[in-house]
């Protein structure tokens, strides 16, 4: 009775047990689930899931209600796997960006179909949409963002080649939104870029381009650059006293936003001076402050390109002939060129320069510089003297010999930096004069700045060595359009100064974001397989071709015979062999090529098997492997157990 009274509660006990477990999993689960709902691991390896501390920062100061609306055609995504994983991660991240805000930034997902309002509603705000059925139907996947006061930005359409810039372009969306005034920007030039005599007084492009989105100024430097100056543009800097160049430093030393564009020989400068009766441009620099900041920069040099030089009319040689040949400091930059993986230029396709200059990094200095155009390897310095007045374009070519080293044309500098003017601001009686006349006007002037010997805060500039590049005749090509004169960009150089402006306008935040690792994690020995296959595919399609251009050859020989009833074909017993073993021959090789095609599919799909069997079965057989060993071992101990028992009764 008591053997049958201990296994009845043996078993009561094992049942018990199951069910609290079982009880004791939900409850784990309902807990995890509400209490680490915001709580993520990232195991990938470039942390693509993982937001930066720049977007976390533009997410808390978000004091607005902006809302989101994500516009995703589902026939659209559908269509193409890739396109749905994509879609799937943006609205994973939009969903995070809704967690982080507190709130305050609102996600609606729209999926419109075709002629429906939701649709109507992606084409008011000015979506992009797509054909997706032959009938003309159109597909959106993009967003609308909207703040109280109606502002509105969109990301048109999603675009997978955007992917490393997608938590980028998000934040900055909603850092337009919650803070809707537009950026300042103040420019000093000793170019005409916005009033040119030789244009009319019409501004340069690249200006009328950047006010569409910008508040732009000119500075003259008689007083200290303004506070609320959000990026300071400096072109061409010629003929600066101490007092121009002080005012620089101290907004860099605010850490106020710069670009900052020099040139060793500016081409357009030259032209405004040729029509004056003046020598021609001399460079311009920053010397006193790149010295200070660790800015590596020779004016007395330019950049030669083999490998982008522009084709040039170089006059006519001995007999008359015109002279076309490679213009060395003339360059296009393209492809490697531009820095894909930053948000300034990687978009960009083609920049076009002239008589560009190059800086580099000082040994010891500490700031960060990232490249945005490079030269390629097939560069090389060459003295300004070469290229400003009457250059010749083949003695340049003739003495080119390349250092095999890429030079940095433009680049985003990023640090804390030590003042130019230790000592203080210069001594300026000429402006303490105009300052005291302005006052006696009853004029306001500014009151003086605290002088700063080292950097408050992180400064960020762009330094680029070229100011032709902003030049309209430099990068837009003027055609007739029915009568009338319209201008047709061939290279991205305004492009590049909006992108420019717009991030470095941004927050510090905005600005440290960098591109990030991509979601879409090739299947390398697959596609080594299908590159293997596609090769013994194609050389067996070649020579499939080369037969049928044999034998179409020997076809158009055949001769002919005229009859009544129109033109009849006549072959002999020797062609007709021929076309029959050309017809063998073209089953035989179209069995070959079904053959290498299914043994390459057959070679994936003993691949996909085996991952499959790896992923899916092995960790459960290890875990079955690991029940049965402590099955076995706990037997063994229960009967160890047992025996020392009974040996000790």
């Amino acid at each position: 009775m008591a053997g049958g009274m201990k296994n009845w509660d043996r078993r009561a006990l094992s049942l018990w047990s199951l069910f609290l477990a079982a009880v004791f999993f939900v409850a784990l689960l309902v807990f995890s689930t509400e209490a680490l709902r915001n709580v993520t691991i990232d195991l990938t390896e470039a942390k693509v899931f993982t937001l930066s501390d720049g977007t976390r920062e533009v997410l808390a100061n978000v004091r607005e209600p902006v809302t989101l609306r994500y516009f995703v055609s589902d026939d659209l995504v559908e269509q193409s796997p890739a396109l749905k994983d994509y879609g799937r991660s943006v609205q994973e991240l939009l969903e995070r960006y809704v967690e982080l805000s507190n709130g305050r930034v609102k996600l609606e997902i729209i999926h419109p179909e075709p002629f429906s309002p939701e649709e109507d509603r992606a084409v008011g705000f000015g979506l992009h949409g797509v054909p997706i059925t032959q009938a003309g139907n159109l597909g959106y996947f993009g967003l609308a963002g909207t703040n109280t006061t109606d502002d509105l930005d969109v990301i048109s359409f999603f675009s997978p080649q955007r992917e490393r810039f997608l938590e980028y372009d998000l934040s900055r969306l909603v850092q337009n939104l919650a803070n809707p005034k537009k950026k300042k920007v103040g420019f000093v030039s000793s170019l005409p870029i916005d009033a040119d005599p030789i244009k009319r007084y019409r501004p340069w492009q690249v200006v009328e381009q950047m006010k569409q989105f910008f508040e732009v100024q000119r500075i003259t430097l008689e007083d200290p650059v303004p506070e609320d100056i959000d990026v300071l543009m400096v072109v061409h800097p010629r003929d600066m006293d101490e007092t121009d160049r002080y005012y620089i430093d101290q907004h860099i030393m605010r850490g106020g936003k710069a670009l900052i564009f020099v040139d060793p020989y500016s081409e357009e400068a030259t032209r405004g001076n040729a029509m004056q009766r003046q020598p021609p441009d001399d460079g311009s620099d920053l010397k006193q402050l790149f010295e200070a900041y660790g800015i590596v920069y020779d004016k007395k040099k330019v950049l030669g390109d083999r490998k982008g030089a522009q084709r040039v009319s170089a006059g006519r040689d001995s007999l008359g002939r015109p002279v076309i040949t490679d213009y060395l400091a003339w360059i296009t930059m393209t492809g490697g060129q531009i820095n894909r993986g930053d948000v300034v230029t990687s978009d960009l396709e083609q920049i076009t320069l002239a008589a560009s200059g190059f800086i580099s990094k000082a040994k010891d200095a500490t700031y960060e510089m990232q490249p945005l155009l490079v030269s390629s390897r097939e560069a090389m310095a060459i003295d300004v003297a070469k290229v400003v007045k009457d250059p010749e374009p083949a003695k340049l070519l003739q003495d080119f010999k390349a250092s095999g080293e890429p030079f940095i044309v433009a680049a985003r500098i990023t640090g804390t930096f030590k003042s130019a003017f230790p000592d203080g601001p210069p001594k300026d009686k000429i402006r303490e004069d105009i300052a005291a006349a302005r006052l006696k006007k009853g004029e306001s002037v500014p009151d003086a700045q605290k002088h700063l010997k080292a950097g408050i805060k992180p400064a960020s500039m762009i330094v680029v060595a070229d100011t032709d590049m902003l030049v309209d005749r430099f990068w837009v090509r003027s055609q007739d359009f029915f009568g009338q004169r319209v201008d047709v960009p061939i290279a991205n150089n305004a492009d590049f100064l909006s992108n420019a402006v717009d991030n470095m306008a941004g927050t510090a935040a905005l600005i440290g974001l960098r591109s990030r690792g991509v979601t879409t994690r090739p299947f390398h020995r697959v596609e080594d397989m299908r590159r293997e296959a596609e090769l013994r595919y194609r050389s067996t399609e070649q020579a499939l071709l080369e037969q049928l251009k044999g034998i179409e050859t020997k076809l158009k020989d055949i001769q002919t015979k005229e009859t009544a009833e129109g033109k009849t074909v006549i072959l002999s017993s020797g062609q007709k062999e021929a076309v029959e073993k050309f017809r063998r021959e073209s089953i035989a090789i179209r069995k070959e090529l079904r053959s290498v095609q299914l043994a390459l599919r057959q070679d994936i799909d003993r691949l996909d098997a085996t991952l499959k069997a790896i992923n899916i079965g092995l960790m459960p057989a290890i875990v079955v492997i690991f029940a049965l060993i402590l099955g076995i071992v706990r037997r063994r101990n229960a009967q160890r157990h047992r025996a020392d028992a009974l040996a000790a009764s």
